[in-house]
């Protein structure tokens, strides 16, 4: 199964398979995106990426119709928590260097003195 692919496209597919703080569900997209437009059939690219074939023409088709941004997914397994901004961080230590009764929370069973 191939798929046409410019060469600065090619280029930026092979960066982020071979950069190892990419998402792995976005290098294993980008290889075998790689493979099939060079022209790889499916079954060793399924072999090479450990994916099933319906998943491999999903990302197949989503090329053909999005290009590169269908490679970045936005999240990946166990990555796309929340975090907190330092911000965030240093007002959540200030909350919590509070009794609760300060802080806004009706609990006085485990108020204690702030520090």
């Amino acid at each position: 199964m191939q798929i046409d692919m410019t060469n600065e496209e090619r280029g930026v597919l092979i960066r982020w398979k071979n950069h190892s703080d990419t998402y792995r569900l976005v290098r294993m997209k980008a290889e075998a995106i790689a493979y099939a437009a060079r022209g790889v059939g499916l079954d060793i690219i399924m072999e090479m990426v450990e994916r099933a074939e319906k998943t491999v023409r999903k990302w197949l088709s989503q090329w053909r119709r999005r290009r590169l941004s269908s490679v970045v997914t936005g999240h990946a397994v166990g990555r796309n928590a929340a975090k907190l901004r330092r911000a965030q961080k240093e007002e959540r230590e200030e909350i919590f260097n509070k009794p609760p009764s300060e802080a806004g929370a009706w609990a006085e069973l485990w108020d204690v003195p702030a520090p």
